[in-house]
């Protein structure tokens, strides 16, 4: 379409703009979303040990995390079925999110606005055309989505809501607290009475608002707020260049408008190409007549409609088709490569050597994360639980776990250590990679429970007072918070360098009682390398990464041979298969426990005084989650719940249930007034043999 003159707008001053109801109430919901996002990342602190807010709200809403959690574990955890509060009215309305309720798109749609301000004339309409390069997102949608599909939620890198959560979490709201306590602290110690009670007040204030109970810091904070900035900053080049050419969500969405029955509808006749309606596009999805209005990039911002002078622009339901891009037009080569580069993405992140085959015993998750395969397919790098952490102990990794876990939680004991009663990063984590748990589970001051481990604490003699230099130090044995404590201490005479023997007390770890909270390590006195410190060495979540690997179990260990369970006989030999090949055994139903992390099968049939014949099943996971995930997987229809093991499960002929990382299925195939009798015991003799 020919622009008659593209610096007509700025002729006779600036152009007057008309606020329609729907733009007013489009400001109205930015405004007031924002604020609940900034409000609900506030209240993500640890001021007490419990959350009275949903903080999970605007991460559990987004649909690009529920659909990548659904593509890599091939289920939807908990919470994140609220995005289909936003999906669904998608089909309907279009990309109403990103112009109406994104948090990360109202700060653009501000800093679009400044630089809006700056621009005039022919370069700021020019700018807000559509361009080519802004499917570059579909492309980089699709890419995101195949990782996930294959075992990896890199995606979240990407996301909006996590990208606004880390980098206003662990960046610009610690540096903001800084900055106001340095600010404050003149006042509070001035010699002025009312300068120093104007000091105490609005540091009252400021606490109740936005500052934590603490000063976080996080490593990393410096290059996660300049990336944040920079992504601002775009914005003074290209209105909203992020959202038009980088946001995975906003692709989603934009496929998914392509449905919608809300249209913008143009008046032509009256229109006398001023342009105008491209001032403050958002978009990019040429409002202009004459021009096809592009559906799937339009945020609905309404500010096309509030410019044009004649009013001949307006949205309404089910609009004239003629002028409308329905779809996104997509290359077929360029979205080939799009998934070809996502499907390649996993294998090359994980043939290096980080994950299994040389980890980094540094690598300490948080307490209830998943084994490391689930934990990466979970974790969205969100930072919720790190911003949580009371005690500034879990930051975002950088080369600890390669390149595939850029960003996902890491404690690092020199900074802070993990609370013994602190549940708070399992009751934050919006996609499960973390667990929820509670204090009971966790058991670090339970003498008669199994604790989450975290890892296994180690001396440096050689750094350590009492062992290398003579000096009495009982540090790390009074933070050890085990009860029992898994610090202990031995007395002992050295000698100094003058040859006197002195008695000192030297510390000793039992590692079964280390739980690898890093409270030894934080409070080591020794400056620099700690004479104490923490490695993931033992963690909970990882039957391979142990101090020491103990060998594996024969059958006959774990399945009862004839005549060890009154009445029950082994009649067929005992076969085993291996993760390999489960599809031998299970055929249609192997990936379920594959991607559980079965590690290996046992099974065997048995007989009942000869009267009832029964399979038992034993799958050794890669830890109790996974025997946990297995055993939630399979129907509770037509069962009640038994005392037996962690968890067990009684059907008219099955018996179900699962002790540490075993799954037990035994499975009678006749009915008889004895068989639930018979299945229970035989099932009591399985556990006997697991212990």
């Amino acid at each position: 379409m020919a622009m008659s003159n593209p610096s007509q707008p700025e002729a006779s001053g600036p152009p007057s703009r008309r606020r329609t109801p729907l733009a007013r109430l489009r400001l109205l919901s930015q405004v007031a979303f924002l604020l609940l996002f900034l409000f609900l990342l506030v209240r993500t602190d640890a001021r007490d040990n419990a959350l009275r807010w949903p903080v999970r709200f605007f991460l559990e809403a987004d649909p690009f995390v529920a659909l990548s959690n659904a593509l890599a574990t091939h289920a939807l955890y908990r919470g994140l079925l609220w995005s289909l509060a936003v999906l669904i009215p998608t089909f309907f309305l279009g990309r109403f999110f990103c112009g109406w309720i994104c948090p990360l798109g109202t700060l653009h749609h501000v800093f679009g606005g400044v630089r809006s301000g700056w621009k005039r004339g022919h370069a700021r309409i020019d700018s807000n055309r559509y361009r080519p390069w802004q499917t570059f997102k579909y492309y980089l949608l699709l890419a995101l989505l195949a990782a996930a599909v294959f075992g990896s939620t890199i995606g979240g890198i990407m996301d909006p809501i996590s990208l606004a959560v880390r980098s206003l979490g662990l960046s610009i709201l610690p540096a903001l607290n800084y900055a106001i306590n340095a600010a404050l602290a003149p006042l509070g110690s001035s010699p002025v009475h009312g300068l120093r009670l104007t000091g105490t007040g609005l540091h009252l204030l400021f606490s109740q608002l936005v500052l934590s109970f603490r000063q976080p810091h996080f490593r990393q904070a410096f290059f996660l707020g300049l990336l944040f900035l920079t992504v601002l900053a775009l914005n003074l080049r290209i209105t909203r260049f992020w959202c038009r050419a980088l946001c995975p969500l906003g692709a989603l969405l934009g496929l998914c408008s392509r449905w919608s029955v809300l249209g913008l509808e143009k008046g032509a006749r009256d229109c006398r190409d001023c342009n105008r309606c491209l001032l403050h596009c958002q978009g990019g999805d040429d409002p202009i007549p004459g021009a096809r209005w592009r559906k799937a990039e339009c945020h609905l911002c309404m500010n096309c409609i509030a410019d044009c002078p004649e009013g001949g622009l307006r949205f309404r339901f089910f609009p004239p088709p003629a002028d409308t891009v329905e779809g996104v037009n997509l290359g077929r080569r360029q979205a080939l490569t799009g998934l070809a580069a996502g499907v390649a993405a996993l294998p090359l992140l994980r043939s290096g050597t980080g994950l299994g085959v040389d980890d980094n015993t540094r690598l300490i998750r948080p307490p209830g994360s998943l084994e490391e395969t689930d934990f990466l397919a979970r974790c969205i790098r969100c930072g919720e639980c790190m911003k949580v952490c009371p005690n500034n102990a879990l930051h975002p990794a950088w080369q600890e776990a390669g390149l595939e876990g850029l960003w996902t939680p890491v404690l690092v004991p020199r900074i802070g250590y993990c609370e013994p009663t602190c549940t708070l990063c399992g009751q934050v984590c919006p996609t499960g990679a973390i667990r929820a748990f509670t204090e009971r589970e966790k058991a670090w001051l339970a003498a008669d429970a199994k604790p989450i481990r975290l890892g296994t604490a180690f001396y440096d003699r050689g750094r350590c007072l009492p062992w290398s230099m003579a000096t009495e130090c009982i540090v790390c044995e009074e933070w050890c918070p085990t009860s029992p404590k898994a610090i202990y201490l031995l007395p002992a005479e050295v000698m100094d360098s003058a040859g006197a023997a002195q008695q000192v007390r030297q510390p000793w770890l039992d590692p079964e009682r280390c739980v690898g909270c890093g409270a030894c390590e934080f409070a080591c006195p020794v400056r620099g390398r700690p004479a104490v410190y923490v490695s993931s060495i033992g963690e909970s979540r990882s039957v391979n990464n142990q101090l020491v690997l103990s060998r594996q179990k024969p059958a006959s260990v774990l399945l009862p041979e004839s005549g060890e369970v009154a009445g029950w006989t082994q009649t067929r030999p005992t076969r085993a298969f291996e993760a390999a090949n489960l599809w031998q055994y299970v055929d249609g139903d192997a990936d379920r426990y594959v991607h559980a992390g079965v590690r290996r099968t046992l099974t065997a049939d048995y007989s009942y005084r000869g009267e009832i014949d029964a399979t038992l099943d034993v799958y050794v996971m890669s830890g109790p989650d996974g025997a946990r995930r297995i055993m939630e997987s399979e129907s509770s229809a037509g069962s009640r719940d038994i005392a037996l093991a962690d968890a067990g499960r009684l059907y008219a002929q099955t018996l179900t249930f699962r002790k540490g990382a075993c799954f037990v299925r035994l499975v009678a195939y006749q009915a008889a007034p004895q068989t639930e009798r018979a299945l229970i015991e035989l099932a009591r003799g399985v556990e006997q043999k697991l212990r």
